[in-house]
């Protein structure tokens, strides 16, 4: 199964292409997805370790998705889409691994949940390779293999690194573990997953997206459409698996290590003459009123 460097990205661009071509629906209630006892989720039916719709191994999208439903006291549904066009046919609440992008998001009317994990741009390199932080650390001859017209390519070929361009992502970290390249800019997600694929040929994650801010971000859910309820709701959830590790343990599932997000989630407190107190509900750390966004 070939994953493309953009494959955390698959639900925000879908919704993106989406929202760029049709006018915004109205806001599904909260009142009206508990009425009916179901959440639904749009997922890729073929991008292990996120979603799979065939074999016992659900992907991490849906075992996030179908813990938040439970929290929820909900039933998770999936709709399994592969373009954009298909996620107005299939009328689905949410999607996971959103990019939180907040001047994106909010130019097409979506929503974002309470972030609940760190990812970016790696490195993929083969054990035994110390001193190896950034990606300046790998010096002008080592081969480094990218995703062909990546945001990464040009980064690290403007500064004078030997790109290698491929196709997809697990071309890539194949090509780093058989020493055809020495290290390759791919996804934590991809690497995590191909050693729990591959135990006896395991690759070295090095984060380096830390150093270099255009390549790293924070996922979150995405509310395709949503009222500040069912937003308020979802968050809840989120942070309460958080809070308990309910997260990084379906991360370790798949082989990934979970990162906590920098991202915070804007704070707007209004007037008590414009909500009463009553409105606001404690989200974690973080307190959220009606209105407020």
């Amino acid at each position: 199964m070939r994953l493309r460097l953009e494959a955390m990205r698959v639900a925000l661009a879908g919704l993106v292409a989406w929202a760029a071509v049709l006018p915004p629906l109205a806001a599904r209630p909260l009142e009206d997805i508990q009425r009916r006892g179901v959440l639904v989720l749009c997922a890729h039916p073929n991008a292990l370790p996120f979603a799979s719709k065939r074999g016992s191994t659900r992907g991490l999208q849906i075992d996030l998705a179908d813990e938040i439903a439970r929290r929820m006291g909900l039933r998770l549904d999936i709709g399994w889409v592969t373009e954009g066009f298909q996620y107005r046919a299939v009328d689905c609440d949410i999607v996971m691994d959103a990019i939180v992008d907040e001047d994106a998001l909010a130019e097409r009317n979506l929503k974002w949940s309470t972030p609940y994990q760190r990812s970016g741009v790696a490195l993929a390199l083969r054990p035994g390779s110390p001193g190896i932080e950034r990606f300046a650390d790998l010096g002008p001859d080592a081969r480094i293999g990218v995703q062909m017209g990546s945001l990464a390519q040009v980064i690290l070929g403007k500064s004078g690194l030997k790109v290698i361009p491929f196709g997809f992502e697990d071309e890539m970290v194949a090509a780093v573990a058989a020493g055809e390249i020495d290290a390759a800019a791919v996804t934590p997600a991809s690497i995590g997953w191909f050693n729990h694929e591959h135990p006896d040929r395991t690759l070295t994650v090095v984060h380096a997206y830390e150093h270099e801010p255009e390549l790293a971000w924070d996922v979150a859910v995405g509310l395709r459409r949503s009222d500040r309820f069912l937003r308020r709701a979802i968050d809840r959830a989120v942070q309460s698996m958080l809070d308990d590790g309910t997260i990084g343990r379906i991360y370790a599932a798949y082989g990934i290590e979970h990162r906590q997000p920098t991202t915070q989630k804007p704070l707007l407190i209004e007037r008590k003459s414009q909500i009463g107190e009553e409105a606001c509900i404690r989200l974690g750390n973080q307190r959220d009123c009606t209105g407020s966004r």
